[in-house]
């Protein structure tokens, strides 16, 4: 089995970097150098683990970069005297100190930062049970985006789209395909792997999140827990939170690349809609509620969890699509794995004392499967109950009435 070193060679390369700003800022050229090209090394090794074509070439461009930096301070090249580099190191080492006078990080890292948040998607639309006229609101934005105009016609389309909903309702998957669909560059973001606790970080790693987007266009940037990074104006908000908004509110508006051919579409998904800033909520066009899925689309989800992995259930489809009424798309994915790992266990009784046997025997095990019985699915029942609050389903359709109330009254 391979194993993936990806993200030691990475802490390597960091490792070095930071060494070599730390030895740059006290005016040790030659200790900084021996750290840079240490560290030019190891990103090209990191290059190497790329899947995507573009993103090898960043890094390889980056790493470059960086052993160019090295032979000037090691004097191996023609550059500037001595003298003026020391004086040149010493000033970029001060203007580089942060508030607690550690060395801060460079454009470079903050753009390795966001290479670490690419994400290859194989998610396809048929993948997707229910949904579908949020799946033909997505295909119908990038297909004005993308599609070849007439001479002379402009044709707009919106790039920003929020989902909202209960948890578990599929929102990261319409993402996924949408990058998946689209052979797009998927930045699957976490909102706290942007929050940094360092002063002004952030909004650094903000822009570069979209100037790395818009070089590897077309791209889908997925922005999930999207209420974390922007909280209400007025809620006691710092300085630095007001930035992250500021700088956010340009990226969505495109103000970095109004000429621009590129193509990056920002969906942001979120489980509380009403804690977000009515500022950056005007910036996106089409703002979609992911509801709880309907009866014909638990059929569909669960057709996908179970027929179409080669299960079959001894409880007819009816059944099951009515006793998981409340149900979220996560609820009936869990509800089919459980069912089915009942009945590997009950059609393959002697597995574990295979498993004891070692992994040659274990490898060489065809397991046994079953139709899933009515035990099997009446256990899983027992372990899987809906989450969503009716109370809290009510409120995201108040949220969604009162929004269009307020967009009438402007």
């Amino acid at each position: 089995m391979a194993v993936d070193l990806s993200g030691s060679i990475y802490t390597l390369y960091k490792d070095a970097r930071i060494q070599g700003d730390r030895a740059r800022q006290r005016g040790a050229e030659e200790e900084a150098a021996k750290y840079y090209f240490s560290a030019a090394r190891w990103l090209k090794s990191y290059a190497d683990t790329a899947a995507i074509p573009d993103v090898r070439k960043e890094r390889l461009q980056k790493a470059e970069q960086l052993a160019a930096l090295a032979r000037d301070l090691s004097g191996q090249s023609s550059g500037i005297s001595s003298s003026a580099a020391d004086r040149k190191v010493k000033a970029e080492g001060k203007s580089k100190l942060n508030s607690q006078g550690e060395t801060a990080a460079s454009e470079d890292d903050y753009e390795s930062e966001v290479l670490q948040l690419i994400h290859k998607s194989d998610v396809r639309w048929d993948q997707i049970g229910g949904l579908d006229s949020t799946k033909d609101a997505i295909k119908s934005a990038y297909a004005l985006a993308l599609a070849k105009k007439p001479d002379g016609v402009q044709v707009n389309s919106w790039r920003n789209l929020l989902l909202y909903g209960p948890p578990g309702t599929g929102k990261t998957l319409l993402a996924a395909a949408t990058a998946g669909n689209l052979e797009a560059t998927f930045f699957n973001v976490k909102v706290s792997s942007l929050l940094s606790k360092y002063f002004g970080e952030s909004t650094k790693l903000i822009s570069a999140l979209y100037s790395v987007a818009r070089r590897l266009s077309p791209a889908v940037i997925f922005l999930d827990e999207f209420e974390s990074l922007t909280p209400a104006r007025g809620s006691g908000e710092s300085g630095s939170e007001r930035r992250i908004v500021s700088t956010l509110l340009a990226e969505l508006d495109g103000l970095q690349g109004k000429d621009d051919k590129s193509f990056v579409m920002t969906i942001t998904a979120t489980n509380l809609p009403w804690l977000l800033d009515l500022a950056i909520l005007s910036r996106f066009q089409r703002r979609i509620y992911v509801p709880l899925p309907d009866p014909e689309a638990r059929e569909a989800i669960l057709d996908i969890q179970l027929n179409r992995k080669g299960h079959h259930s001894e409880l007819p489809m009816k059944e099951l699509v009515e006793r998981s009424d409340g149900f979220a798309g996560r609820e009936l994915e869990q509800l089919g794995q459980i069912a089915i790992n009942n009945m590997i266990r009950r059609a393959n009784p002697n597995l574990l004392k295979i498993v004891d046997g070692g992994l040659d025997k274990l490898a060489s095990y065809e397991l046994r499967i079953d139709p899933l019985s009515r035990a099997d699915l009446e256990d899983a029942f027992s372990q899987i109950k809906p989450l969503a609050d009716p109370r809290v389903l009510r409120r995201y359709e108040a949220w969604q009435g009162d929004l269009l109330e307020t967009q009438k009254e402007k």
